[in-house]
């Protein structure tokens, strides 16, 4: 056992190194990684302050149009009499009548929508020739109200992507139901954001680049913190918008693609709350080689309403992150370089240490006598003068033992031989005094020194078989299964007889299969003679086959459950100590079925141990 451990010496040093090599790249890794959530959580604190600042202007807003709420529709009433009064109707006259009544900090925007969903006066003048009946949600609530369906209808909080302001819009048919009358309650909070947004640039050195975008119930719109007063889009042109923010922001999530394919505005709004709620309302992203940390978030209004959310995307620098993973990359690189240092310079010690050790074992795995050296080491020479003297010893006990089991083989296989010719006398002598006896009790006796000469018979053919497998070559040939069962059945029925057994057979004519028949019957004897050993029934059942590509033989008898169905064909095995036995039968029909490629199975049924053989056949 030292021999050996000696001997995988390098082995043992290359796991170890290799384990002081991966703890270190795990220690590495595991650094690397909580680095990168330090920074990250750092960046999410700084998006949690950024959150909080805008989340306080949103609801700043919310509040102002839930509390202007009713004098909203007060101005609303207004407009429908001045509609009704006033013979020319100026979107911009009434829109000044209005503001100077409002003592809101909101202002009104009016407009004339006609039936075809097309603003045609506004003070508001780029919505004057906006068509609303291009997007569907708008041109439900437009028909309703049109139809009468609706006397009034109160939106949502729209951005409006031109001015960047937030409005909400009031609509009721006019008096002579040509058209529709509309207000919109306008508060400007863009001054407020772009004021916060240099600031917390200022504030977060490393904040390279932050967008803001505004979600109501329908759409998602992008707010510029750099300018306000972009062109007036379509409705079209807001969809698709809409969709791409979606699309960039999102689409990490496995949800967006069936909103996209869908293209279910009304729930647009409501898909993006819940699938920010299933990242727990943070989506990060790091990106090392374009140098920036991704944190993306969500403010709900103080309502928590599903139309008026704010989705903040910043974009944090990660130079310091990487100027710190090189720092530790240098480090690991640096203990790798010292470690290999340490083997090479232990390998070299080794070599020149261990060069006459490896002669020795290069004469001891030889079984060479080993010459005395000069080495230094004394205990060396000691190995060498007891390993040779052991080595003479050792080589002449060999060549006795060697010599012992030729002579102790050739004695089994001369007693084997020796054993046939009376084997043989005494079976022909049975035959003769049965045939001349009419005596009852003669003829049982004789029957059961017929059964004792089966037990022989086949004791005797597995150890002649098993003596002489490595010797004599025993080709196959094709065989009619049939008979040979047949004749073996006739064999062993005087052996069960004597045992009170019977033998039932059920054997298709005419099967045939390439195989020696030695080898055949040591299949069958040995099946139907543990049959008979073990059956505690009087009925055994012997069955042969030909079911598709295979012959089917099985020998079935009543008994106690085999506890090992693998080890029964291991040689010397046997299920019950008190029988005897030579527990090699077996042993025989297992390396047979490997031989020819029998498929061999053991199986329990309905009190029945079950040995079936699958004898494959070329058709």
């Amino acid at each position: 056992m030292k021999l050996k451990l000696r001997l995988n010496k390098n082995i043992w040093i290359v796991l170890l190194i290799l384990i002081i090599v991966l703890g270190l790249y795990f220690q590495y890794l595991y650094m690397k990684c909580n680095l990168i959530k330090i920074y990250k959580n750092k960046d999410i604190s700084a998006t949690f302050q950024i959150r909080d600042r805008f989340k306080s202007i949103l609801n700043s807003a919310e509040i102002e149009f839930k509390v202007n709420l009713k004098s909203n529709i007060k101005a609303l009433k207004s407009l429908y009499h001045f509609y009704q009064n006033i013979k020319l109707f100026d979107p911009k006259t009434i829109a000044k009548l209005l503001n100077e009544e409002n003592k809101g900090p909101g202002q009104y925007e009016v407009f004339v929508i006609d039936r075809n969903y097309k603003i045609i006066k506004a003070s508001y003048k780029p919505d004057i020739g906006y068509n609303l009946g291009t997007f569907p949600a708008f041109k439900k609530v437009l028909n309703n109200v049109f139809t009468g369906k609706e006397k009034i209808d109160i939106s949502y909080v729209h951005l409006d992507i031109a001015s960047l302001n937030l409005k909400r819009y009031f609509l009721i048919r006019s008096p002579d139901k040509k058209y529709l009358l509309q207000i919109a309650y306008v508060i400007d909070i863009y001054p407020k954001l772009q004021t916060t947004y240099y600031k917390l640039k200022a504030k977060f050195k490393d904040l390279k680049n932050m967008q803001l975008y505004f979600v109501d119930k329908y759409l998602i719109y992008p707010i510029n913190l750099e300018h306000r007063f972009s062109k007036k889009l379509s409705l079209k042109a807001l969809t698709k918008i809409s969709f791409d923010v979606f699309d960039r922001l999102l689409k990490e999530s496995n949800q967006y693609q069936k909103i996209l394919k869908s293209k279910n505005f009304e729930t647009l709004g409501k898909n993006v709350l819940n699938i920010f709620q299933k990242y727990n309302g943070i989506i990060s992203k790091i990106n090392l080689k374009q140098h920036t940390i991704e944190i993306t978030t969500i403010i709900q209004g103080f309502f928590k309403t599903l139309t008026n959310k704010l989705i903040i995307k910043n974009q944090f620098d990660t130079i310091e992150l990487e100027k710190s993973l090189e720092v530790i990359k240098f480090r690991f690189l640096l203990f790798l370089a010292v470690l290999l240092v340490i083997v090479l310079s232990f390998k070299y010690i080794i070599f020149y240490m261990s060069q006459e050790l490896r002669k020795l074992v290069i004469c001891m795995k030889a079984n060479k006598k080993i010459e005395k050296t000069n080495f230094f080491i004394e205990e060396i020479d000691e190995l060498i003068s007891t390993y040779n003297g052991y080595r003479d010893k050792l080589n002449k006990e060999i060549k006795r033992n060697k010599e012992l089991l030729k002579e102790n083989k050739r004695f089994v296989v001369d007693t084997i031989h020796q054993i046939k010719t009376p084997l043989s006398i005494i079976a022909l002598n049975s035959d003769f005094i049965k045939m001349q006896t009419k005596d009852n009790e003669v003829l049982e006796s004789i029957e059961e020194i017929e059964a004792a000469i089966s037990m022989l018979t086949h004791s005797y053919d597995d150890l002649s078989y098993f003596a002489s497998k490595k010797v004599v070559n025993y080709k196959p040939v094709r065989l009619n299964f049939s008979s040979i069962l047949k004749e073996r059945i006739k064999f062993f029925s005087v052996l069960a007889k004597a045992r009170n057994k019977k033998i039932i057979a059920d054997i298709e004519e005419n099967i045939f299969f390439n195989i020696n028949k030695v080898e055949l019957e040591r299949i069958i004897d040995n099946n139907i003679s543990n049959a008979i050993d073990y059956s505690k029934e009087c009925e055994i059942y012997v069955e042969l086959k030909k079911a598709d590509n295979f012959i089917v033989f099985k020998v079935v008898s009543f008994g106690d459950k085999i506890k090992d169905t693998k080890k029964i064909f291991e040689k010397n095995y046997r299920e019950q100590d008190f029988k005897r036995g030579l527990g090699i039968g077996l042993n025989i029909v297992k390396t047979i079925c490997e031989k020819y490629n029998i498929k061999y199975t053991v199986y329990y049924q309905n009190g029945q141990n079950i040995f079936e053989y699958k004898f494959v056949t070329i058709t």
